[in-house]
């Protein structure tokens, strides 16, 4: 079965039923809003990619994948978070980080802090928030110039 949803960037999309991505304990400030479906415009495996609640237009959230943006990211799993996640095995899951995307996109940034963690067999997800000192507003984009170079720049 597939059930149509309203999305807040897409419109009204098809979802396939076993498409949809459980998540028990809710995203932090969303602990209600338990369905979500994982909607990838530009294709399967590219991102960006949006977080889509499937009861409602919002909470929608652009994620990427964070061995995009640091290619060293690595994350510790607890035994309860395995329990949550129904995690046999390591290879299953999938790990996204979002993102905030400014008016000038520019300055986007991403929380590598507190990343989702998806079981891809059992599409249950979780929010994690990692004991480390990852950003939670990690830039996304380097700037080609200092905010100081650039307002240089413009005095020319």
């Amino acid at each position: 079965m597939a059930k149509n949803i309203k999305t807040r960037d897409f419109g009204e999309v098809v979802v396939a039923d076993e498409a949809v991505i459980t998540f028990p304990e809710g995203i932090y400030g969303f602990e209600d809003i338990r369905e979500f479906a994982l909607i990838a415009p530009l294709g399967d495996n590219k991102f960006p990619m949006w977080l889509q609640s499937v009861n409602a237009e919002n909470p929608c959230f652009i994620v990427f994948d964070p061995l995009s943006v640091k290619g060293d990211y690595s994350i510790d799993i607890s035994q309860h978070e395995k329990e949550v996640l129904l995690l046999d095995d390591l290879k299953d899951i999938r790990c996204l980080v979002l993102a905030v995307i400014p008016a000038d996109y520019k300055k986007a940034t991403v929380n590598l802090k507190c990343p989702i963690v998806i079981n891809i067999k059992k599409n249950v997800g979780i929010q994690l928030i990692l004991d480390n000192d990852l950003s939670t507003r990690e830039r996304l984009f380097e700037p080609l110039f200092s905010e100081k170079e650039a307002h240089n720049a413009g005095d020319n």
